[in-house]
């Protein structure tokens, strides 16, 4: 009876003439309480990756970035292991994963700066390990399958209220931060030994960088998952990339295609039943092909 129910809700959704891309039928679906809240939390979201996903794409950081979200999982398999065992009243594992991945980042530019290691070799080294003790841990957990693959997949439609706090604290901390120090961010982005020379607090800034990082990736884990977060932070910066070509233009830009690419998510996430992390990426994608097809044939008539 129940997959009747379902199946008819299916046939009314994929007949109806809202389901066509309009939008009226995506205002339609964000008369929903629970849409509108993963469209707050899309748009907080958007904010901060499209800031920090700038930094990230210009300073060269993808792979230390992604690294730093596998290596999350080490601290949310702990994190789980903790609660079920010790019956912590902290219920949400996030927090373990954060500090884990500060952690994970701090470290790799600690090998690198102090003990002249070579970064690759230390983002490898972490993004393994974070990755083998989250398996461990998660394993000698009862039922942590459940579990698990909302942190490695994502579901913007299961975010509370204390992500949207998160959210706003990250954004405030974030812009705060790029307000005061806007230049040397720029400076160190491109040539921080040169620029160190100057003055320019560039292994603060680093460090700092790193935790914002860090914060970033673990608090939109629920949105897009371990797996696939990297990509909100760098799809939609590409493609701000195609069309502008000053830091603060691709900054902005950068916010605005994150949203975008979060809004028709969410849409096709709901038209077609299909899960919200994944559905994000596509339609990031998507963006990203128009507006490289876009400048292409601009520039060639």
């Amino acid at each position: 009876r129940a997959s009747m129910k379902y199946a008819n809700r299916r046939l009314l959704i994929i007949e109806e003439p809202e389901a066509h891309l309009s939008i009226k039928s995506i205002l339609e679906i964000f008369k929903y309480s629970f849409m509108q809240n993963a469209l707050i939390v899309g748009l907080l979201s958007s904010i901060c990756c499209g800031i920090i996903g700038t930094y990230i794409v210009n300073k060269k950081m993808v792979f230390i970035s992604s690294s730093i979200s596998h290596a999350s999982y080490g601290g949310i398999g702990i994190g789980i292991f903790l609660i079920y065992f010790f019956r912590l009243e902290v219920k949400d594992p996030l927090i373990f994963g954060l500090i884990f991945s500060i952690f994970s980042g701090i470290l790799i530019l600690v090998l690198k700066d102090f003990f002249n290691v070579d970064s690759a070799l230390g983002i490898g080294i972490m993004m393994s390990l974070g990755m083998a003790v989250g398996i461990i841990f998660s394993f000698m957990t009862p039922g942590y399958q459940a579990d698990m693959s909302t942190y490695l997949f994502g579901n913007i439609l299961l975010s509370n209220k204390l992500n949207i706090i998160l959210l706003v604290g990250l954004n405030s901390i974030t812009i705060i931060f790029f307000i005061v120090f806007y230049k040397g961010i720029v400076y160190s982005s491109f040539d921080e030994n040169f620029y160190r020379i100057y003055g320019i607090p560039v292994t603060f800034i680093n460090y700092f960088m790193i935790i914002l990082v860090s914060s970033a990736i673990i608090i939109n884990i629920k949105t897009i998952g371990i797996i696939l977060i990297i990509s909100i932070l760098t799809i939609p910066q590409a493609t701000a990339s195609i069309i502008a070509r000053k830091y603060s233009s691709i900054l902005f830009l950068s916010v605005f295609f994150s949203f975008l690419g979060i809004l028709f998510g969410l849409y096709f996430s709901y038209i077609f039943n299909i899960p919200s992390g994944p559905s994000i990426i596509v339609s990031l994608t998507i963006l990203l092909v128009i507006v490289k097809l876009f400048s292409f044939f601009a520039k060639k008539y």
